[in-house]
């Protein structure tokens, strides 16, 4: 069976033991996999978020990605270029894009 590559873009808390900074009260990641289809790419994405301590809180989108349609090759840091999606989609694995962190609701009032 073919792998797909997908974008899945989840929102995520912290968990006992993460590598989120102590003043982050959850942030928005990007994630880049391959799987057979989008259910079980969200569900592999969520799974292995749990696994790294990042509890998923909303999977607000998932979208198949065109590598030959698209040149996703950027200067933004921390995001996969042409190189590095073709090698997720070749030989698996998963790649997390930027933790754009957001504080906690009362130090955003401030």
């Amino acid at each position: 069976m073919s792998k797909i590559l997908y974008r899945v873009e989840v929102e995520v808390v912290p968990m006992e033991g993460t590598q989120l900074p102590p003043d982050c009260a959850g942030a928005f990641v990007n994630v880049f996999l391959s799987a057979p289809n989008i259910i079980e790419a969200i569900q592999l994405v969520e799974a292995e978020l749990l696994q790294d301590c990042y509890k998923p809180v909303n999977t607000y989108a998932a979208f198949e990605l065109d590598l030959e349609g698209t040149d996703y090759d950027s200067d933004e840091e921390g995001y996969p270029g042409n190189e590095e999606l073709m090698n997720l989609q070749i030989n698996g694995g998963l790649w997390y894009g930027p933790f754009n962190c957001y504080p906690p609701e009362d130090a955003q009032i401030q």
